[in-house]
């Protein structure tokens, strides 16, 4: 017997096309496993309203309470911060399965139905869903795409923290899936042409520019800028010391002073 995979809330972004001095807007998609006993519900987000997904899974017979499984992507707070809503619910992310204040490592085949995969580089936090269902193989990939096949290029990913991992996590999921879900936007066919190459065999169309700003300074920022172990913030607003293992930010900014 398959399981079941349905998206309860399709996420968006414009996180690709907000003008440099607007207000970015996010959410990610929020989906919904069926896999024997379990009721899994997958990124739940950042919602205007939690009321929203409690309506969506009333729409499924379910409520918060039937939920046992609540699995994050990554550490990315759009896909995360509505964890608590699921009393009932162990937690599957990138560190370990957590039962309130226990943890044990999950083992990639997580069911008969659905495994669990590493694919770091949007985060190093990444996992991916790979689901049996009736129609095939579904990835539910976070990050790994954000909306059909974007973007294209993994270092056109602003907030990717290593680009080559994140082309080696779209590879593996690409080889895997019939259909992917990605981080904010609906489900759609992998057509196996999506499969990403050094030298094109087609004119790919411009896509827009995604700019990434410095959460605390608001300095608009390139890859290389980046703090190495925070990439949300600037090298010159990391507050990392010499010692840090994760970083030299501290180094570059001597460098700048």
């Amino acid at each position: 017997m398959t399981a079941e995979v349905k998206i309860l809330i399709e996420g968006y972004t414009n996180a690709d096309s907000v003008v440099k001095i607007g207000e970015e807007k996010t959410q990610s998609t929020v989906t919904l496993v069926k896999d024997g006993d379990l009721i899994i519900v997958v990124d739940p987000g950042v919602l205007e309203s939690q009321q929203l997904l409690i309506d969506a899974l009333a729409e499924e017979n379910l409520t918060v309470d039937d939920v046992n499984v609540v699995c994050i992507t990554h550490s990315h707070l759009d896909h995360y911060r509505n964890i608590g809503m699921f009393p009932n619910a162990k937690t599957l992310e990138y560190f370990g399965l957590w039962d309130k204040n226990s943890v044990e490592t999950w083992q990639e085949n997580f069911t008969l139905n659905t495994r669990v995969l590493h694919t770091p580089g949007h985060d190093y936090t990444g996992i991916t869903l790979i689901v049996k269902t009736k129609d095939g193989m579904v990835a539910i990939c976070g990050d790994v795409f954000w909306k059909e096949n974007y973007p294209l290029n993994p270092h056109d990913d602003a907030f990717a923290s290593n680009p080559e991992k994140l082309k080696e996590s779209r590879m593996m999921v690409l080889k895997l899936a019939d259909w992917i879900i990605p981080g904010h936007g609906g489900i759609y066919k992998n057509n196996r042409d999506s499969v990403q190459s050094e030298k094109p065999k087609v004119k790919l169309a411009a896509q827009p520019k995604i700019t990434v700003r410095c959460k605390k300074c608001r300095k608009e920022m390139s890859q290389k800028d980046k703090c190495e172990c925070r990439p949300h913030i600037c090298f010159r607003c990391c507050e990392c010391g010499y010692d840090c293992p994760a970083c030299s930010c501290s180094h570059k900014r001597k460098i700048h002073e």
